[in-house]
């Protein structure tokens, strides 16, 4: 029988009757171009995109892959129009530029209207210096560029900073990450930082034109909670005084040993990381159990992207304080061990003190004991792939669960060189109480695996 004209299926467009929130969600899948874009498809669509939280903007990318890549000024104009039709404030805003627009002043209008009138909490900069900078001529950022109260995030990369001004009275930023960023002298690094005093991350890849004064790069801040020095060129050392920092990592130094000085309680850590003739990249982390750390994310969405790049072919090493009794702090553990895709060269271990309040019974006497057991005898720790050359204990108490993590480093072959277990500054009960213990520990290897030598020092 055939279906009669009236009974033909019509056309519904059910995605437009879809409540703003989920096209929202769909089109934050999609590139700023590509949302905007969809403004022709309905009216329903016309207007959806003005309320998307995250814009970006990467030019270069536009000019080459348009038909306006040869009119740039046309792209300007379209990226203003953009930001002057979007409705209520952005969370996130990345702008990838040309000198071109430092210099014309297209780029201080951009960043004004994304700071103080979309109120945008995470700002991205990047100067694309390589090219269209036809006049080679250096602009600046105009003072105060970031001191909106609702900046929260500045990212800045391959810029020069002839003076502090742009990031004066910069209170309301958290986080800071100057990257590839060049300025005549320590001073204007130092007068930056002194400028912005709430900083919970600091990330630094900056270069010295000419230092010739012998003052070191400071960072005096209370508050500051993860430090990631990428690079740091013709500086002369780093003095550090942070007592609420939880992550150092230094990839590559410039300075020798005596032109560095931290003073952070929660850092205690005792390896010394110059080696002869060069810097070897280490990480120092105190874990925490908060439950919603700012270390931890900061560490696992931001920091292994370079951090483990640089490192694939170079000597790491990494200090941790951990709890073993807690839960959260040894699946942090674990979670930033299986980063490492290379053998790391030397770990460094320091058990915290189980008398700690924040550890709670259910912890501290049933958690922990069914864990390091199933570990021994069957899951890897942290994986079956992680590999350390060396591994130093500096307060090894010979306790059941330090006892068992050792184990797990031992059996599963983790450990490949040397375990290093200090005894020196116990008194002499205690130290034949590890010995003991280092020998049960030596037992572990039978005859034919003995590659792995276990001292104490």
């Amino acid at each position: 029988m055939e279906r009669s004209s009236s009974a033909q299926v019509k056309d519904v467009d059910n995605i437009s009757k879809l409540p703003n929130d989920v096209l929202l969600l769909i089109l934050s899948r999609l590139s700023t171009e590509e949302a905007i874009r969809t403004s022709v498809v309905s009216k329903r669509w016309e207007h959806v995109w003005k309320q998307l939280s995250h814009l970006v903007f990467n030019i270069p990318r536009i000019i080459n892959s348009t038909e306006l890549r040869d009119s740039l000024n046309r792209v300007d104009i379209l990226i203003t129009k953009v930001i002057n039709n979007h409705r209520g404030h952005l969370e996130s805003c990345v702008i990838n530029h040309f000198p071109y627009h430092g210099v014309t002043g297209i780029l201080n209008t951009w960043i004004q209207s994304v700071t103080c009138v979309k109120h945008t909490k995470v700002l991205t900069l990047t100067n694309d210096f390589l090219c269209r900078n036809p006049t080679n001529k250096i602009f600046d950022i105009p003072t105060n560029s970031f001191s909106h109260p609702s900046l929260t995030s500045l990212s800045l990369s391959s810029y020069i900073l002839r003076s502090s001004h742009p990031l004066i009275n910069c209170s309301n930023l958290k986080t800071l990450k100057l990257v590839l960023i060049t300025a005549p002298e320590v001073g204007v690094f130092n007068r930056v930082l002194t400028s912005c005093p709430s900083l919970e991350v600091l990330v630094l890849d900056i270069v010295c034109v000419d230092n010739k004064s012998g003052i070191p790069l400071k960072i005096e801040n209370n508050t500051l909670k993860v430090l990631h020095v990428q690079a740091m060129h013709y500086i002369d050392g780093i003095q550090v005084s942070a007592t609420s920092l939880d992550i150092l990592i230094i990839e590559d130094a410039s300075f020798g040993r005596d032109g560095f000085f931290l003073r952070s309680p929660k850092l205690q850590f005792d390896r010394n990381f110059w080696a002869p003739g060069r810097f070897v990249p280490h990480m120092s982390y105190n874990i925490s159990q908060e439950e919603n750390s700012i270390v931890h994310e900061e560490f696992m969405n931001n920091i292994p992207r370079p951090f483990f790049r640089s490192v694939a072919i170079m000597a790491a090493s990494m200090s941790v304080s951990v709890d073993l009794r807690n839960q959260t702090q040894v699946e942090r553990l674990r979670q930033v061990l299986r980063l490492w895709t290379r053998k790391m060269m030397g770990l460094e271990i320091i058990f915290k003190d189980y008398n700690d309040a924040t550890t709670t019974e259910e912890n501290s006497e049933s958690w922990h004991k069914k864990f390091w057991k199933d570990n021994i005898n069957k899951d890897a720790f942290p994986s079956a792939k992680f590999r350390v050359k060396t591994v130093w204990m500096n307060n090894f108490s010979g306790s059941e669960e330090e006892f068992a993590f050792a184990s797990c480093l031992i059996k599963q072959g983790t450990v490949v060189d040397k375990m290093m277990i200090k005894t020196s500054s116990l008194p002499p009960r205690k130290k034949l109480e590890i010995e003991a213990a280092v020998v049960k520990l030596e037992a572990l290897q039978t005859e034919d695996e003995r590659e792995l030598t276990i001292h104490c020092f």
